[in-house]
């Protein structure tokens, strides 16, 4: 702060007898008083919001664990916009998954495991892939209520249907040889969306349905919302 903008200046005593600055003067004259002052302050502030932003974040960390000590049809229950959530095949189809989520916090091993090897790149794989026994073609099902969002022919990922559903849910079925929905399209849990094919985007997998969930548009691992298997 510049000496002619200080805001005690007008205010100041005289010196002392000797003809030099007081040591109170002298002190308050410091032009890093203020500023560090200030700084002190905001400082304490800060690390006062911080603290009360940890205690916040502390306790809402342990409502999920106490969730996830109930049974996951008591989870998807208790929501009113949601159906019980079901695998997106055919009840009675021998099916499996061939390829999971990308778990961002997982073992190098983990996560090699859910990346896509595509054009000479590692993609993260958002989804999961689900393949029947033999490679064989299935009937694909909704996993949960909703309104057709759209239905495409995606060169990479085959027929592609994306449903949006209550409770800011998402799912998206990819890698479809035929489609039975259209868009705009309200329908339940266990209805028909199509069969599966295979895509150009994961040749590697063969005959099989992508399935991505996306909770508020961030992907999320579509295997802690179905059912236990």
């Amino acid at each position: 702060m510049d000496d002619k903008q200080h805001p005690n200046q007008e205010n100041q005593k005289p010196d002392a007898p000797n003809g030099r600055p007081s040591h109170a003067k002298r002190w308050m004259s410091k032009r890093w008083l203020y500023p560090a002052i200030y700084l002190g302050a905001a400082a304490v502030i800060i690390g006062l919001m911080y603290a009360k932003s940890q205690s916040g974040s502390t306790q809402t960390s342990v409502q999920p664990t106490e969730t996830n000590t109930t049974s996951q049809t008591t989870t998807q229950t208790t929501s009113a916009g949601l159906e019980p959530w079901l695998w997106p095949y055919q009840e009675g189809t021998d099916a499996a998954v061939t390829m999971g989520f990308y778990p961002i916090h997982g073992t190098a091993t983990q996560q090699e495991k859910a990346l896509v090897d595509y054009d000479n790149t590692y993609y993260p794989h958002k989804g999961i892939d689900i393949q029947a026994k033999g490679g064989q073609t299935f009937t694909v099902v909704a996993a949960q209520k909703g309104t057709v969002e759209s239905v495409s022919n995606q060169p990479l990922y085959g027929y592609e249907v994306v449903v949006n559903s209550p409770d800011g849910y998402t799912e998206t079925y990819q890698s479809l040889g035929s489609v039975d929905v259209k868009q705009g399209q309200s329908i339940e849990a266990g209805d028909t969306i199509g069969t599966t094919s295979t895509n150009v985007f994961e040749q590697s997998q063969g005959n099989h349905l992508y399935f991505q969930v996306n909770l508020n548009g961030s992907p999320i691992d579509p295997e802690t919302v179905l059912p236990k298997q």
